[in-house]
């Protein structure tokens, strides 16, 4: 007895195939590979690029601003000697002196500018010419030449008025009650029923 065999027609149902790339015309195929579509990968490389693009211009805006990147101009210092015969800062015009602390005091005291230039007043004090600069016992403190023996206490230990800093008082020198007026007073202040000297010798014996 010959058997009946029923060979089912598969049924799909509810699914669609994309298509293969054997289905896909050769024109549509040819646009797709040179289609530029957005990808994760793509959005972070470019994020990345502009995040690291943005710190080196904001990093280069900073140091011209502060000067960081910028070199300031090569100057020589030509020394010289004050009327006060300290040692001075001679301007370009090789005439004239000018006394220490008025290097870099905001006023362009040299025709050119030059006693204001970067190239002395960048890093204070250590780009100024450092004979003409006190430095402090306590490292921290500096003055210029031209102030120290001026019979006030700039260093605040009275190293700046000491007696091996000074040898000449230009007022009267005595042993002061007051810290600050070191050992030396100005004569202004002799004889004002004011006592400065411990032994009363700028009210008995200092003539103003």
């Amino acid at each position: 007895m010959a058997a009946h065999r029923v060979h089912p027609q598969s049924q799909v149902t509810g699914i669609s195939f994309l298509p293969t790339a054997t289905d896909v015309p050769a024109d549509q195929h040819h646009k797709r590979g040179h289609s530029c579509l957005p990808t994760r990968k793509c959005l972070v490389t470019s994020c990345v690029a502009f995040l690291v693009l943005g710190v080196v211009a904001t990093a280069i805006a900073v140091g011209i601003t502060f000067g960081i990147l910028t070199k300031p101009a090569d100057r020589t210092y030509h020394p010289c000697r004050t009327a006060s015969q300290h040692p001075g800062f001679l301007c370009e015009d090789r005439t004239t002196c000018l006394l220490p602390s008025l290097l870099c005091d905001g006023k362009m005291d040299c025709e050119d500018g030059g006693d204001e230039s970067a190239a002395y007043c960048g890093q204070m004090p250590s780009s100024l010419p450092q004979n003409l600069i006190f430095k402090c016992p306590n490292r921290k403190t500096w003055i210029y030449v031209d102030r120290v023996c001026d019979i006030r206490n700039d260093c605040g230990d009275c190293s700046d008025e000491s007696v091996s800093q000074c040898p000449a008082c230009p007022g009267w020198r005595c042993d002061t009650v007051f810290f600050a007026d070191c050992a030396c007073i100005p004569r202004s202040r002799c004889r004002n029923g004011i006592q400065d000297c411990a032994d009363w010798s700028d009210e008995n014996l200092c003539n103003d």
